[in-house]
This record gives structure tokens, sequence and C-alpha cells, in this order.
């Protein structure tokens, strides 16, 4: 059978095991193990995954206790890694296939919702049989394509392209953060402008020690998280300010120039135009 082949195959019982009613699981999980056995590029890519594997220690880091639900239920950790994706997931689907792993009780601790079998199943075929399905698609394609010449170049290169594609998202995340900061970054200098003058008038006024500590500390605070990068905080504090303003017009002048940055800065945090 030719790669192409043997890949549709693959494709086709995984889609069979996707689209199957949870009573038929286990059915359709030995046909698609079975896939796997009959194609020496298949085997050739999980021999590679499996090498100096440690089945029990991943079981300890993607099978975990859930710190939502009660004493007994757990979560399944989706792996990053290509090879330990396919590694644990083909492992586990040999147990079920052994018996070593009861499928309900799997799906009933790794996979709970609401105590219903039908959605334990849903979320066990699109947490971790979908992404181990596409992971053994990208990679065969890979080989099929002639971009690379075997299964662990394969798995090498898909592990470089989500290396690759992490630190490109890495430098995106980190533009789009600089340019929101840009879009607000005047607000924050408005505001601190005004609350210096506010300031030097606190200082020089007539209040005693203890009201001028209070104010200062309250404008200290304003100015501190305007760059904060936390909207709620900026809010709060602002509306501490707003009502020490009420007793203090005069000192806590610029009321509209700040209340309008104020709200920019709010609105370039919460990923609106900040102007």
């Amino acid at each position: 059978m030719e790669k192409r082949d043997e890949l549709n195959e693959f494709l086709a019982k995984a889609d069979e095991l996707i689209n199957s009613k949870y009573i038929l699981a286990d059915v359709k999980i030995i046909g698609l193990l079975k896939t796997v056995a009959s194609s020496e590029t298949l085997i050739a890519l999980f021999k590679t995954c499996l090498t100096d594997y440690d089945y029990e220690e991943a079981k300890k880091t993607y099978l975990i206790k859930s710190p939502y639900l009660s004493e007994d239920k757990g979560e399944f950790i989706l792996p990053v890694n290509s090879k330990e994706l396919l590694a644990l997931v083909f492992n586990i689907l040999l147990d079920i296939d052994a018996k070593r792993i009861s499928l309900p009780a799997f799906l009933n601790k790794y996979f709970y919702e609401d105590g219903s079998s039908v959605a334990s199943y849903a979320s066990f075929i699109n947490d971790m049989i979908k992404p181990f399905v596409k992971t053994v698609n990208d990679v065969m394609e890979n080989v099929l394509d002639g971009k690379v010449q075997d299964p662990i170049e394969a798995v090498i290169e898909e592990e470089d392209r989500k290396a690759k594609r992490a630190v490109l998202a890495a430098e995106e995340e980190k533009k789009q953060k600089e340019l929101e900061k840009k879009k607000y970054g005047n607000c924050i200098k408005t505001v601190k402008e005004i609350l210096l003058k506010n300031k030097l008038k606190i200082k020089d006024s007539k209040l005693k020690e203890g009201e001028k500590h209070n104010l200062l500390l309250l404008i200290d605070m304003l100015a501190n998280v305007a760059e904060s990068e936390d909207a709620d905080a900026v809010e709060y504090a602002f509306i501490a300010y707003k009502y020490a303003r009420i007793a203090h017009p005069f000192l806590l002048s610029g009321y509209a120039a700040t209340e309008k940055a104020i709200g920019g800065i709010i609105n370039g945090l919460n990923g609106k135009d900040g102007k």
C-alpha cells in the first residue's frame, strides 16, 4: 500500500471513531489501531515517538488531579510537543484496546461532564483524539510532500515549525501590546502631568499634614496604576480620586482632562481605541 493510501485509511478510521457513538468507541479504536499496524510508515512514526519514552512519567504530567472537581476527578492536559502527544495518546489507545484502561472509567475520571457519558465521550474526542489525528496527519503530509525523508525527520520538522510559530506568536503579541500602549500612551502622559500639578498644589496648600499625606497617597496610587495595564485598578483609583476632588476641587484641578485621559487608558487596556 502506498503511503498516501496508508494515511487515507488511517484518517478514514479516525473519522469513524470521531463520529461514532460512545457505545461503539471500543470497536472504532480497534479499527484505528489496525490501520497503524498495517502501515509501515505509521509504525515507523510511532516507533520513533516511543523510543526512550517514559509513559508512566508522562501520565503523571498530562493526566492530573482536577483543581476544580472532587477528589477522584482528574483532567487531561494536552502536550504541546508533537512527539509527546503522539506517544501518550497512542499508548492510551493501546491500553484501552488491551483492557488495561477501562474506557468508561477513564472518561468519567479525566473527561467528566456532569455525569453524562455522552458528553464525556465528546470531550475525549475533541480534547484528545482530534489533536492526535491532526498531528499524525500534519507529520505524514510532510513525508508525502517530500519535505522530509522519513517519519523521524517529519517529527523533528514539525517540532521546529511549532517552535517557530510559538516565537512568531510571542513576537506578534509583544508588538500588539506595544501598539496598544502607544494608542493610550499620550493619555498616561496627560494624567501624570495633571497629577504632578495637583501634587505641587497640595504640598503648597495650608491643609494639615495628615490630609496632605492622604491626598498625595491617592494621587500616587492613580499615577502608578495608570501604567499598570490593569483596567480595573485604574478605574478603582480614579473613583477614589473623583470623590476626593469633590472635597478639594481647587487642589485637584484639571478634572475634565483627567477623566478623558483615564477613559482613554481604560479603553486601550480593554482593546478599544484609546485616544
